[in-house]
């Protein structure tokens, strides 16, 4: 998987589209309540910015007009309260698979990532993420498994695609579930 995908304008614009579309089914179902759905979006600073993007990034967010109760949708964007962008998550780890100091340097001066930064990812797709309700669930629909031991490029080489940016769009549609508190956990 090349990093070069994270520097793609129109692969962050194929993200947000995606993420405005989960918005607007989620505002139009309503709150649990009953109630109407306000925006509430919030300004998010990620890490890792590429740096094609000017504008203010917003998480999109709703707001309940009678209960006041949150609803943040799934995100292909962010990856729950992480500050980097779910992509440089994804792939950084990825690219880490057979870490070494010289690897590490490489990442780091390819995307910025402290080294620190990256092993703490590894060790959270290889310790937490393989015991999230998500992962126990839909593990079984890959054939063959992916490797566990090598998190995530294992399952980025599991989704058919016709290239690199769609096989990423794919896993970050997979793991949307972990970017909020309320699902996939």
């Amino acid at each position: 998987m090349c990093h070069a995908v994270l520097q793609d304008r129109n692969f962050y614009l194929l993200l947000e589209r995606a993420d405005k579309e989960r918005a607007a089914e989620v505002q139009a179902a309503g709150c649990r309540c009953g109630g109407r759905l306000h925006s509430a979006r919030y300004p998010r600073k990620p890490r890792g910015e590429p740096r094609c993007r000017d504008e203010v990034v917003r998480r999109h967010s709703f707001c309940c007009a009678q209960c006041r109760r949150r609803s943040t949708p799934m995100s292909v964007r962010f990856l729950g309260r992480r500050v980097y962008w779910a992509a440089l998550v994804v792939l950084a780890t990825a690219l880490a698979h057979g870490v070494s100091e010289r690897r590490l340097t490489q990442l780091r001066g390819l995307l910025g990532v402290p080294a620190r930064t990256v092993l703490r990812w590894r060790d959270w797709w290889l310790t937490q993420f393989v015991v999230t309700p998500l992962w126990i669930a839909q593990r079984g629909r890959f054939v063959p498994p992916p490797d566990g031991a090598t998190l995530p490029a294992s399952l980025l080489e599991r989704f058919s695609a016709p290239d690199e940016p769609s096989r990423l769009f794919a896993a970050l549609q997979f793991i949307a579930p972990l970017s909020t508190n309320a699902e996939g956990r």
